[in-house]
């Protein structure tokens, strides 16, 4: 390909992370085969030298001239989104899209430069324009301002609103996002497909060897002097205790222009600038970046990785590489500087901060390969960019997200997203937030289709390849809505959530894939309940289901019991799609007041009766030791008032919140079947909780150090005083349970089934290796 690159960043010399970022992603272009021109807006005035480097490295250099002191914000106080767009910049793509013969991709670095696009021909339709257009993002622009004041810091840079952001991303054929974080809140807004494309070094040394153990811990930070830098490293520092530190046998050294505004101190060195980051590097045995607030991929923690060095950090310095470890993910920079103490003081806790740090990068590393592999390959790219479109079916108000069967529709949504378009069929209204709040979860490209108040129709003929189950369900009048919806509006595929809805496949005529999100295996938790003396609310067995779930080309399992399950009777139909958990920053620990120990559940016979064994049969022995019992969510309503020690919430706006407020969980169910969806949001919450085996159905291998296992009322009891009486177990636990439920029920874990899905959808058919995938 013919690549036009236009930025206002140079790639000489790699001093700044954005210049790293934009000369890895340009060499491994050239790397490919493909050229590159680079047009480079002057703004920062790069030394001869420099833009001498650009040209022999890239083969041609378009230098444009710049006046900073013509950026001037147009809407107030913040940026319109072309404001930086100056004549010369004009002139020169309006030349450069005139040769002939022309460019193959226009790569766009920053939004704010977005208008180049428009001086190449628009795309036509779903097909995208015969110039590739491609927009690597780096950060994210819309409210940037507000989100830096908030740090009590200065805007400084571009910042600009997010739907002037949104326009730019429209004027794309393809969206860059520098890590995953980043790419989901574009999703949400953006009309331009969304992916990943992450950031190596483009850097062929080998990595650095280790240090020569000498009895010390030396700790490195490297950082510019920029108002966000200093600020973290001067919490980090504070917290430390820096004789404490230095009597515990540690050292930190500081490299870079924030070093400039500290002193030398007992157990701090400071080595201000450096040409080469492994002046520090090779020196310390353990980096760490403190950083607080702000967007985009902190590039100096990748650098250290790449460098071979084991990092620690807060949750943002780690944005975007899926970290499930504490010392990954502390929630600021005291936590960090109080996780870097005890490092000081137990090597065994800086043996396991190498271990995972080094896994964490290869793991990156290897994605982040297989994303640049993707960016360099046309058709790919243009495959991307044409995605398939798959209608969602539903009547569950999955955007209030207060339920499980809401929690899973959401991130079902919210993973599927990355890879097709989603539509959704809604039996029923919507008001305008719900609208708002629906299409947020769906994305910027989502269309939404309410069928409003279904109308009776009492003598409504059905089809006779209906079985009792869906004939007794069906919404007679939804049946027809569908059918001309699909006409209308044909998908690539159709997703119908749970077996309650499954009648509506009888309206699908098209070819068109059909899918059935079983959430769980029915005719199994209706016999589970039987044996408790329990009508489930879906009455159907084992023969019925299966001749239903036989009528779909494809099934999501929500776990591995039931994936086996299906896959077995139904071979090759099964997809594994796991319930996952969007990452977010562990809330601080508590440090005062009663320990609160909780439960969130809906009004279902198995969360009563597990609530009730619960208070009557274990908390009159956990009471006494000062806890309290916080319940949330419907289930309140069936529950005595009064009891000592027991504070009932009912129904939450945002469980999480709940959660983050909460020292211990339980989950005391004893029948039920399917995945505990509350179970797996305690895990990934990082809450010590004790749980009983139906609790943990389909969860296996964290028994005794992320979670505690109470096989009957005694263990429990047991479980549950030594979390209270012990703080330190709570912490073990808690830490523990962070990197199983991350592990193992991360945004990660469902994207094999949904890209899989969407390979399908296109009409890909599975290959061996997929379903494999699918069962990870």
């Amino acid at each position: 390909m013919r690549i036009l690159v236009v930025s206002p960043t140079p790639s000489h010399p790699q001093d700044a992370g954005n210049r790293a970022r934009i000369h890895a992603v340009l060499s491994g272009l050239k790397s490919a085969g493909h050229s590159i021109t680079l047009c480079l807006v002057d703004r920062e005035k790069v030394a001869p030298e420099h833009l001498d480097s650009m040209r022999s490295t890239w083969g041609e250099l378009i230098l444009v001239p710049h006046d900073r002191t013509q950026e001037k914000p147009s809407l107030g106080t913040t940026y319109g989104l072309d404001d930086w767009i100056q004549p010369p910049l004009e002139d020169a793509l309006q030349a450069l899209a005139a040769r002939r013969p022309g460019f193959d991709m226009v790569l766009v670095e920053y939004v704010f430069l977005s208008r180049a696009f428009t001086f190449f021909p628009a795309p036509h339709l779903r097909f995208p324009s015969p110039v590739l257009k491609v927009l690597d993002t780096h950060d994210q622009f819309g409210g940037r301002d507000h989100r830096l004041r908030a740090l009590g810091l200065p805007a400084g840079f571009f910042h600009t609103t997010a739907a002037e952001e949104a326009r730019g991303f429209g004027r794309a054929d393809l969206v860059l996002a520098i890590q995953d974080e980043e790419r989901t809140a574009f999703e949400t807004m953006s009309p331009a497909p969304v992916l990943t494309l992450g950031h190596i070094p483009a850097d062929p040394r080998p990595k650095l060897p280790r240090r020569m153990p000498d009895g010390r811990l030396v700790v490195g930070y490297l950082g510019s002097s920029n108002p966000m830098n200093t600020r973290a490293l001067g919490r980090f520092i504070a917290e430390l205790d820096l004789p404490a530190f230095a009597a515990a046998g540690g050292e930190l050294r500081v490299a870079g222009a924030a070093a400039n505004a500290l002193q030398p101190a007992p157990g701090l060195v400071l080595l201000g600038p450096v040409t080469d980051p492994d002046e520090l590097y090779a020196q310390v045995d353990l980096v760490v970046n403190p950083h607080e607030g702000g967007t985009g991929l902190k590039i100096k923690t990748v650098e250290a990785l790449a460098r071979g060095r084991p990092v620690a950090g807060t949750a943002e310095a780690f944005a975007g590489l899926a970290p499930d470890e504490v010392w990954q993910t502390a929630v600021d920079a005291e936590a960090l500087a109080r996780l870097v103490r005890s490092s000081a003081q137990n090597p065994a806790i800086h043996a396991a901060i190498s271990s995972s740090s080094a896994a964490l990068f290869e793991r990156y590393a290897s994605s982040v390969a297989s994303q640049a592999r993707l960016l360099a390959n046309p058709a790919m790219l243009r495959l991307a960019a044409s995605r398939p479109r798959t209608l969602l079916v539903t009547d569950i108000r999955f955007w209030q997200r207060s339920l499980g069967n809401h929690a899973r529709i959401a991130a079902l949504a919210l993973t599927a997203r990355s890879e097709m378009d989603l539509d959704l069929f809604f039996l029923g209204s919507m008001s305008a937030p719900e609208t708002e709040q629906a299409q947020a979860l769906l994305g910027g490209r989502a269309r939404l289709f309410p069928t409003g108040p279904m109308p009776p129709t009492p003598e409504a003929r059905l089809p006779k390849a209906m079985t009792p189950f869906e004939q007794r369900s069906t919404i007679a009048a939804a049946l027809p809505l569908l059918t001309r919806h699909l006409a209308e509006n044909p998908p690539d595929a159709v997703i119908i959530e749970y077996i309650r809805l499954s009648y509506l496949r009888h309206a699908i005529a098209a070819p068109v894939l059909k899918v059935l999100d079983t959430h769980d295996i029915m005719s199994l938790r209706a016999r589970n309940f039987a044996h408790f003396g329990h009508r489930h609310f879906i009455e159907i067995s084992v023969a019925e289901e299966l001749r239903i779930l036989s009528g779909f080309d494809h099934l999501l399992a929500i776990q591995a019991e039931e994936f086996r399950w299906i896959d077995a009777l139904l071979p090759g139909r099964a997809l594994l799609a796991p319930h996952v958990v969007p990452q977010a920053p562990r809330p601080p620990r508590r440090a005062e007041g009663p320990v609160r120990v909780g439960f969130i559940g809906g009004d279902s016979p198995m969360n009563r009766d597990g609530l009730g064994w619960l208070l009557d049969q274990v908390w009159p022995a956990i009471a006494p030791l000062g806890a309290e019992l916080h319940v949330a969510g419907e289930v309140c309503t069936a529950m005595p008032q009064g009891r000592a020690g027991v504070v009932l919430h009912g129904a939450v706006p945002r469980p999480e919140d709940l959660l983050a407020t909460l020292d211990v969980a339980v989950n005391p169910v004893f029948y039920g079947g399917g995945l505990k969806i509350k179970t797996v949001e305690y895990l990934c919450h990082g809450l010590p909780a004790v749980l009983t085996a139906e609790a943990l159905y389909g969860i296996t291998g964290g028994a005794g150090q992320a979670y505690a296992l109470a096989q009957d009322r005694a263990g429990f009891v047991a479980a549950l005083a030594g979390l209270v009486l012990d703080p330190a177990a709570r912490a073990r636990m808690g830490d523990a349970a962070f990197a199983f439920g991350h592990r193992n029920f991360g945004p990660q874990a469902l994207a094999p089934a949904m890209r899989t899905l969407a390979g399908l959808a296109r009409g890909i058919p599975v290959t061996a290796a997929q379903p494999a995938l699918a069962q990870e």
